[in-house]
């Protein structure tokens, strides 16, 4: 059977993507930047090594479409306030261009969630990482300007969310679609491999590099 087309590509592995002996140049570009980031992240309480393991990939999988992401968290976003989500899951619109009220004032920080290293993390171009902290964090690395890097929150910015809060996440989120009878969907698909991704993440102490 032919391998199906995903839109969203993750990786289990380190996220120095060379070892010295294959390339010293792209390596230590690499390290250089992930050095700054474990340092920004260490002053938000985050402790996590970045460095190890360079070159090391241990599991990918991909999630079929930008849309099973987006959904997966409208559903966790309804379902947790106990809202009916029938015309959510008849929504076949994928190409729509409206954002759902919900989840926009979320990610406005206008509504809150118990699920916000799921909903408030960046889909494409983010990281999970094996340590526990409450909240993603947020990091604009500045490409051009990376010599004073701040912590911010901003689209330009890159998220680091937490394997383990994400695994607890989707556990929970889990437990509600059984429980509102949520089919066998694009959206469960994308749950059941965020949630190996996670466990993954936590089992051999490396990131997952979501692209």
């Amino acid at each position: 059977m032919a391998e199906r087309m995903t839109e969203l590509d993750l990786v289990v592995g380190s996220m120095i993507t060379t070892t010295p002996e294959e390339d010293r140049e792209a390596y230590e570009e690499e390290r250089e930047w992930l050095q700054d980031v474990q340092d920004l992240l260490r002053e938000e309480g985050v402790e996590v090594d970045l460095l190890a393991q360079p070159g090391t990939e241990v599991w990918e999988g991909g999630i079929e479409s930008f849309y099973d992401l987006y959904q997966l968290r409208r559903l966790a976003a309804h379902l947790e306030r106990g809202n009916d989500v029938q015309a959510l899951l008849n929504d076949q619109n994928v190409d729509g261009e409206d954002v759902d009220d919900l989840l926009a004032d979320i990610w406005d920080e206008e509504a809150e969630t118990r699920f916000p290293h799921l909903i408030k993390h960046q889909g494409d171009g983010g990281y999970y990482l094996p340590a526990d902290f409450a909240e993603p964090i947020w990091v604009d690395y500045g490409e051009e300007e990376d010599e004073d890097a701040e912590l911010l929150e901003e689209d330009s910015a890159v998220s680091f969310g937490s394997s383990y809060a994400l695994m607890r996440e989707l556990t929970e989120i889990e437990n509600l679609f059984q429980q509102a009878n949520v089919p066998s969907n694009g959206a469960r698909r994308a749950l059941d491999v965020l949630k190996t991704a996670a466990q993954q993440s936590i089992d051999n102490g490396l990131p997952v590099i979501l692209w």
